[in-house]
């Protein structure tokens, strides 16, 4: 019974010092340093994060052509920098740390997603992002429905990218 107790206690130590090493990492980030958050120096800087989430989010809406599809990507990116730089300060800063909190491995890996962005699995990427999704966690729902909403609405805010899904756009006002 002692050993099991003790198996234990070195597991939940184990996994609270893992949870304080990833909070002193990011902590700095999070607090940051009183200056505006930059959509384009985010954007670049989680440039692996963004691509592959875009790429796993809206899947077949982007063109099949490998070329065309990293330049819809590229275009998206840009896209995203300049919606962040669009919102008011405070929630520019909660883009900024969510952006940071999925940067950290140990992090990623208490939301569901243990591996990394520069040679993801999209589908597993995808998954990721579903189950947060479906999660019974608020967080995790909003930290999934920011994703989307800055994938989606960055992507879908070119109409050249209506044609791509079929969508013939808004009604026409006579």
């Amino acid at each position: 019974m002692a050993s099991f107790c003790s198996r234990r206690k070195f597991i939940f130590v184990g996994a609270a010092g893992t949870v304080a090493a990833g909070f002193v990492a990011i902590a700095p980030k999070m607090m940051g340093d009183g200056k505006t958050v930059k959509g384009a120096a985010l954007v670049a800087e989680h440039s692996n994060l963004l691509r592959v989430i875009a790429t796993a989010l809206l899947g077949s809406a982007l063109p099949p052509d490998a070329p065309e599809r990293a330049a819809e990507i590229a275009r998206t990116k840009t896209a995203i920098a300049a919606l962040i730089d669009n919102l008011p300060p405070l929630t520019r800063k909660e883009v900024s740390d969510l952006f940071a909190l999925l940067s950290i491995k140990p992090a990623r890996a208490l939301l569901g997603y243990g591996g990394d962005w520069v040679d993801a699995d999209t589908s597993k990427v995808a998954q990721f992002l579903y189950d947060l999704r479906d999660s019974t966690i608020g967080l995790k729902q909003q930290a999934y429905f920011a994703l989307h909403d800055l994938v989606y609405g960055s992507f879908y805010a070119d109409p050249k990218t209506w044609k791509l899904t079929g969508y013939p756009g808004p009604p026409q006002i006579a």
